[in-house]
């Protein structure tokens, strides 16, 4: 059972008989011994007073420093460090994220794996969704290769292209300490050809401009996170975009000229309109109980920076992929079981 459907079906358990106790409770000191422990509990596993403020252009240190309390406590039990932290300006780190891969880092942009085992938890919800009904993830801008290992763990093959070559080479160093053999990741650059800037696979004579229908497969996703080639991409994938077996197609958005999220659709996305794909603003840091995606029909708020595009075949999904979110499915399954034996042990108490 993956990690998303093991603790949607413990959380829904705990709350089942904490339901089930609290109805039953009748003696005082009993019912207030049961509510302070419960309310420990959910302290301990930050499910209230829930703070994700993001401390971007800060240093890893001081962004690990506040997300921990000064040391004395991680957010979520977070992170296992994969031995003693040095801390370095140039040396990379493996972090053990929340579903138990190894993550290796530089720590520039990755408090969220360092603090919280986790990273951008509206796409991390919306991957791990959709990985059952897919067979194939070509991710395209892999960084380190955090949403490549999460699909290589659930069994779904995976071709991984990261142009940036200290990336890159966190990408390979992470494949090999997970063992996973269902990741492949050729080299691949970006320069300039008669064409324009472009992607480009291989290495000297025998690079080539990277074209998504060499990849052509059923049941794929395709991760487009490099937003500057979005439209270049789709290029020459007319047939497949249009075809039963079109791809699953999850799009990140450009920047303003200021750095910020662009706040607007980009040109790729309007793109897959033409081949009726069901297109949803993917929210970055979901509200408990909101729901996780919004059908592009208006503005997109400015915090958006990534999209998704369902195909004819596949809008089916929206269903399952719209329903409320259920925050705390981001909590360690071990905690999440000792607390089901606990309310659990406290029915067939009463």
């Amino acid at each position: 059972m993956s990690f998303l459907a093991r603790n949607e079906y413990l959380l829904g358990e705990i709350d089942y008989y904490h339901g089930q106790v609290c109805a039953r409770l009748t003696d005082d000191r009993w019912s207030d011994n049961y509510r302070q422990i419960w309310k420990s509990v959910c302290l301990q596993l930050c499910w209230y007073e829930y703070d994700d403020a993001a401390g971007t252009g800060d240093r890893l240190v001081l962004s690990l420093l506040r997300r921990t309390g000064y040391g004395r406590q991680w957010l979520l039990d977070g992170p296992v460090l994969n031995g003693p932290l040095g801390l370095s300006r140039t040396e990379s780190i493996a972090c053990r994220t929340l579903f138990g891969f190894d993550l290796v880092t530089d720590g520039w942009g990755d408090w969220e794996p360092l603090a919280r085992g986790v990273s951008e938890v509206g796409e991390t919800l919306l991957v791990l969704r959709l990985l059952p009904y897919l067979e194939y993830l070509l991710e395209v801008g892999a960084g380190n290769g955090y949403y490549s290992f999460l699909a290589a763990q659930n069994g779904v093959a995976v071709t991984a292209l990261e142009p940036a070559p200290l990336e890159y080479k966190q990408l390979r160093a992470g494949a090999a300490m997970n063992g996973f053999s269902n990741i492949e990741a050729p080299v691949c650059s970006t320069g300039e050809s008669a064409a324009g800037l472009a992607l480009y696979l291989g290495d000297g004579p025998l690079v080539k401009p990277l074209l998504l229908a060499d990849y052509r497969a059923a049941g794929s996703l395709v991760r487009l996170a490099v937003a500057d080639f979005g439209l270049a991409l789709l290029k020459g994938t007319a047939d497949w975009l249009a075809s039963y077996d079109a791809p699953v197609l999850l799009m990140t958005g450009g920047k303003d000229p200021g750095g910020g999220p662009q706040g607007r659709v980009p040109a790729a996305v309007k793109e897959l309109a033409r081949y009726d794909y069901g297109l949803y603003a993917v929210s970055r840091e979901p509200v408990h109980g909101a729901p996780l995606l919004t059908p592009l029909g208006g503005a997109v708020h400015r915090s958006t920076v990534s999209f998704l595009a369902l195909p004819p075949m596949a809008q089916d999904l929206a269903g399952q992929l719209t329903k409320p979110v259920d925050m705390r499915v981001f909590t360690p399954t071990a905690k999440l079981e000792n607390l089901f034996y606990f309310v659990k042990n406290s029915f067939e108490a009463l």
